[in-house]
């Protein structure tokens, strides 16, 4: 779970953008309290409370690519995010079409995740979003142990979650031919197994530059190498089209800038043992 909550701050209209990385999760997104605007075209920063206005209950896919979006004034958020594999699992709902949409979320959750979710919004409201939550994870756990498929452990990086489906994908349901899993992998994932293994490298040089920073010791060309591209224009390359930024436009900009506050998290993620 993600919570946003920016009731009471004072924060400046720069200060209101959220900017996030590319993802392979599936998430359930509840806008409480404000607004919220995409933030789809260069023109919009100028004058972001053009962009969409997204649902206040949302569904959305796997992202390809960077999502940026605005604020216009105080705002209490919280999303839950999924590996798609799992959402899959317990849905049966062919995630290929959702990549990078958002539709409302009555459209599509299944009464099985529907009802719990109703449960959850109105117990933050009544409990507050942490005791709300246990109870939301009670009730997801359960479904999971029943969808669960065989040999499916916890994982911490996206690069073993990614090999692990791919391996699955190639022993589940009949047809082992190169399209046949990868038409496995987009249904449960909405993504390419090259996307995935893109985004895996992604994450590697999120933690690779996170440890680098705590350390004081940044080698551009040693993180490359360790992240898993080829060469350091690569790394380049793909992290811009993973988050909009470059590696060193990210490590400016990630301790300080309040809008980059998901990457905070990621850095708080990395240095967990």
């Amino acid at each position: 779970m993600i919570l946003r909550d920016t009731r009471g701050v004072d924060l400046s209209s720069i200060e209101r953008f959220n900017f996030f990385p590319a993802s392979p999760l599936c998430c359930v997104t509840w806008v409480f309290e404000g607004d919220i605007h995409s933030i789809a075209l260069p023109e919009h920063m100028e004058c972001p409370s053009a962009g969409r206005t997204w649902l206040k209950f949302a569904f959305s896919g796997a992202q390809a690519g960077p999502l940026v979006s605005w604020n216009p004034g105080e705002t209490f958020v919280i999303t839950v995010a999924f590996y798609p594999d799992a959402f899959f699992a317990m849905t049966g709902i062919d995630l290929h079409g959702f990549a990078g949409r958002m539709e409302p979320a009555l459209d599509v959750l299944p009464p099985i995740l529907l009802e719990p979710f109703r449960a959850f919004a109105a117990d933050v409201e009544d409990v507050g979003a942490e005791r709300a939550f246990l109870v939301l994870q009670d009730e997801i756990e359960a479904l999971w142990s029943e969808a669960r498929p065989e040999g499916i452990g916890p994982v911490r990086w996206l690069q073993d979650w990614s090999r692990s489906l791919v391996l699955r994908a190639a022993l589940s349901g009949p047809g082992r031919s190169t399209r046949q899993i990868a038409r496995r992998v987009k249904s449960w994932t909405g993504m390419s197994e090259r996307d995935l293994r893109g985004l895996g490298h992604s994450e590697q040089l999120y933690s690779k530059m996170h440890e680098a920073v705590q350390a004081g010791e940044l080698d551009w060309a040693e993180i490359a190498a360790e992240s898993g591209y080829a060469d350091q224009a690569h790394m380049i390359r793909r992290l811009r089209q993973h988050t909009g930024f470059t590696p060193e436009q990210l490590r400016q900009r990630a301790q300080n800038d309040e809008a980059l506050w998901a990457y905070r998290l990621l850095g708080q993620y990395f240095s967990k043992p």
